[in-house]
């Protein structure tokens, strides 16, 4: 038999666990600190720290009654004791849940003390009641339910003070985590991503919303070779402004459906490459958007894209996963930017919207959904593994713009209208 909720207070042992799981970051080499992304940092050691409340089956699944006996003082007050027979009662009950929470104290609690079995997934409460006549079954019950009762109780208690600490790991973890990928980063005197050094200028066309550019190019300092290697990529400021130039141009396509008509795929891209070189300016080029097969918009820097876009018209979920892959087959780097540019007749676009959705949740790369966007209807953000190494991770803007039925042409000249 176990005296329960009688080894600490479990608030201690909550901040221990948390404690742990960030002595696990620090015991991690640099090279896995660097290459799994913070959030796959975070849910890794939230599950170290993570519990799960215990719950008890209503009903016990077993029990029994035995005969025995046991010293009672004589009621007289003689001082004389005397055998008296009793009646052992024991009832086992189902639970789930992390043990260890059977034995800490929560913060609010019972002062009665509660000894039970802790088995594998079962606890087993025994009660004595006197053996006087035939066994009452009422009786039984009435003490073993009373000592399981007050089990429940603090169990109750308990769960009231795992709940909100499992709530706030991840908010506890991130600074943390984003503390030591600095540490690492300074230490190694690199920048995992690197990004473009941007030169304002003056000359941009007045109906793109921001100032032309100077993008170049930072490389890694040269050294011995690493496992882990820092590599160019756009940075999330650079990103938005990338997806804010594709979004306004989407927009104007919409208000002026005569800009798109009778456009196929390729067409309606070339209208966004002007857009966002208009926006951007290469170090070495006067493009940095450059078009590759016939619907994407890369940005490669050397033999490789920081950034890829996919422009295509909805003609279905499965056309919508090809999509998807083929983003993922022009990214091979770790923590990369996309855009999927959707293109969608005005019928049932919400639904589309919605398939849309679904789709890229149910492709085998969807780690999870990425940060909310202002209007889902017209962008939702998702991050997604590299097939060969999900720690490599990809954030993918799906974009929309709905046209009017029979405005343009998919890529094979087949009517978007019918797709």
């Amino acid at each position: 038999m176990t005296e329960l909720f009688n080894r600490g207070e479990l608030r201690e042992f909550l901040d221990a666990r948390l404690r742990s799981a960030i002595d696990r970051l620090h015991t991690m080499t640099e090279d896995e600190v660097l290459s799994r992304s913070t959030d796959d940092l975070i849910e890794r050691l939230a599950r170290l720290a993570r519990l799960q409340p215990v719950v008890i089956g209503q009903e016990p699944i077993d029990g029994g009654v035995m005969e025995g006996s046991r010293q009672v003082r004589d009621q007289w007050g003689s001082g004389r004791t005397y055998n008296q027979a009793v009646f052992s009662v024991h009832a086992v009950y189902e639970f789930t849940g992390d043990p260890e929470l059977l034995h800490y104290r929560p913060s609010m609690h019972l002062m009665a003390r509660m000894i039970a079995d802790i088995g594998t997934g079962t606890l087993t409460v025994r009660t004595t009641i006197a053996a006087e006549g035939q066994v009452n079954e009422s009786v039984a019950r009435e003490s073993f339910e009373r000592e399981i009762g007050h089990i429940r109780t603090n169990v109750g208690y308990s769960t009231a003070d795992v709940n909100p600490f499992n709530a706030s790991i991840d908010q506890r973890l991130r600074p943390v985590v984003e503390r030591r990928k600095e540490v690492v980063l300074g230490r190694r005197s690199l920048a995992g991503a690197l990004g473009f050094p941007l030169e304002k200028r003056t000359d941009a066309p007045a109906r793109v919303p921001m100032e032309r550019k100077q993008l170049s190019v930072a490389k890694p300092n040269p050294g011995p070779r690493q496992p882990y290697r820092d590599e160019p990529a756009l940075t999330t400021a650079q990103y938005e402004e990338v997806i804010g130039v594709v979004e306004s141009t989407m927009l104007a396509m919409e208000r002026t459906p005569s800009v798109a008509s009778g456009k196929d795929e390729e067409e309606l891209r070339d209208q966004i490459l002007v857009q966002l070189n208009g926006a951007f300016k290469g170090s070495a080029t006067g493009e940095t958007f450059v078009q590759q097969g016939k619907t994407d918009l890369l940005v490669r820097i050397d033999d490789r894209h920081v950034f890829v876009g996919e422009c295509k018209w909805w003609t279905g979920e499965k056309a919508c996963g090809e999509a998807v892959d083929q983003l993922l087959s022009y990214l091979p780097w770790r923590d990369e930017k996309a855009a999927l540019i959707l293109f969608i007749d005005r019928k049932d676009a919400s639904a589309v919207i919605e398939k849309a959705d679904r789709a890229i949740r149910d492709h085998a790369a969807f780690k999870r959904a990425g940060s909310a966007s202002g209007d889902p209807t017209r962008r939702r953000n998702f991050v997604l593994g590299q097939p060969d190494d999900l720690e490599r991770e990809i954030h993918l803007a799906a974009l929309f713009a709905v046209l009017p039925k029979g405005t343009g042409k998919t890529a094979s000249g087949k009517d978007a209208g019918s797709a």
